[in-house]
Parts: C-alpha cells; sequence; structure tokens
C-alpha cells in the first residue's frame, strides 16, 4: 500500500528537481503528513534519497555541459559544515518547530520563483568565492535541518542574484552531493536513517532527474517555474493550516 504513493512522490519531485532544481522540499512533508512518518526521520529519509538524485543530476547537466565547476566546488566548501551543523540542529529540534521552518521555507521559495524574473543576468566567474562559501554555508545548514535536497535554497537566491536559470539550476544539481552526504552522515551520528526506503525513493526519485533534465534543456521553463512556484506556495499554506488547526 506504501508503494504505489511512494512511486507517484518519487517521480513528481524527482521530475521537478532535473528540471527546475525545486521539488525535493515535498519530499519530507509527503512522508510526514500522508505516510505518517515522524518529521526527523521523514528528513533523514529524504537527505538519503538525495545523494542518488545528485548523482544523476549531476551527470545529465555534466553531460551537456552546463555546469561551472570552480562555482560548485566553492559552494561545495561551504555546504559540508553547514551540512553538518544542520544535522545536529535537526536532532535538536522538536517537530513542529521543524514544521514551521519547513513552511516557512517552502513559502519563501515559491514566492521568489514566482515573482522572480530574468534581468541582466551574471556570469558564473562574477561570484566571489566568499560569497560563493556563505552561500554554501547556509545552503548546507537549511537543506539538513529541513530535509531538502540543496537546489530548493540554492536555486531561488542564485536566480535572484541574476545567474542564468540553466547554470543555477545546474549548480542545484552539484549541490545536492555534499548536502545528502554530510546531512546523511549526521543523521546517522545524530539520529538514525531508514537506508532501504530512502535508497527506493532516491532510485525512484533519480528516474524522474533524467527526464526533468531533457525538459529543461528542451523547453522554456517560464510556465514550470510558475507551476512548482503555486505548488510550492499551495504545500505551506497546508502545513502551516494543519499545524495551527
Amino acid at each position: 500500500m506504501m508503494l504505489i504513493p511512494i512511486l507517484i512522490i518519487g517521480l513528481i519531485t524527482g521530475t521537478m528537481i532535473g528540471t527546475v532544481g525545486v521539488g525535493g522540499v515535498l519530499l519530507a512533508p509527503f512522508l510526514f503528513y500522508v505516510l505518517g512518518f515522524d518529521l526527523h526521520a521523514a528528513t533523514a529519509l529524504s537527505s538519503w534519497s538525495f545523494l542518488f538524485t545528485g548523482i544523476v543530476g549531476t551527470y545529465s547537466y555534466w553531460h551537456r555541459g552546463s555546469i561551472s565547476w570552480d562555482l560548485v566546488v566553492w559552494l561545495s566548501l561551504g555546504i559540508i559544515p553547514g551540512a553538518l551543523l544542520g544535522a545536529a540542529t535537526n536532532a535538536a529540534l522538536s517537530s513542529d518547530w521543524l514544521i514551521v521552518v519547513l513552511a516557512l521555507l517552502i513559502l519563501a521559495s515559491g514566492i521568489n520563483t514566482l515573482v522572480s524574473q530574468p534581468g541582466v543576468e551574471r556570469k558564473a566567474a562574477s561570484f566571489g568565492r566568499g560569497m560563493l562559501l556563505i552561500l554554501g554555508l547556509l545552503t548546507g545548514f537549511g537543506s539538513a535541518l529541513t530535509g531538502t535536497g540543496g537546489p530548493v535554497l540554492l536555486v531561488p537566491v542564485l536566480m535572484f542574484l541574476k545567474m542564468p536559470a540553466l547554470l543555477a539550476i545546474a549548480a542545484g544539481q552539484v549541490a545536492q552531493l555534499p548536502v545528502a552526504a554530510f546531512a546523511s552522515l549526521g543523521n546517522f551520528v545524530f539520529g538514525e536513517i531508514g537506508f532501504v526506503l530512502g535508497t527506493i525513493l532516491g532510485l525512484i526519485q533519480s528516474l524522474g532527474v533524467v527526464v526533468g533534465a531533457r525538459v529543461a534543456h528542451a523547453v522554456n521553463p517560464g510556465q514550470l517555474r510558475r507551476f512548482v512556484a503555486f505548488a510550492l506556495i499551495g504545500v505551506a499554506f497546508l502545513m502551516i493550516g494543519r499545524l495551527v488547526f
């Protein structure tokens, strides 16, 4: 009975990750609200599953020449300590606080994705290494804290800073790897991870990532961005409503 909804949400979130970089943020709420997982367990499962989507997403975008490696290396140097700190903080917070943080994160991501408009785009080389380290630290901390994969935080911020959409999404794919690896390490040390189910989720999502990467390189993502934005905003209000009422 659990396999079918896991299959569906895995394909949906994986496709969204591969196409526009956000989508993994929906996984932990789905496991929590629909399947009844403890929120700490749901965030740990999500983080582990994103190791698989990160590998597939990185390959898909590297194969198409869309990754700026200097950019993602400096981001990753900040992500690693941030992810370990976020995992430790996750273990210390109550589920109610995690719900609030995750709902606000989803809402902010959805609004930013909806209202941000392309302007004068910046080249990857224009982002200083200090800025990239700070962005990586914040991305790693927030992603491990809430069980999101990295792109949901990183992609909207990079696009807000006028990075070209495809380059930002590609950076988000690579960012999943250090986020997932070190968040999972932290979750293993400070809590526990359901490796079997997390692996199944990761493999299912990876299929969606392959499809999403093809879509991202083939079409104008404007309408997809709006769809994802409204989906994120709706989920955020649903989470807040469930907590209040």
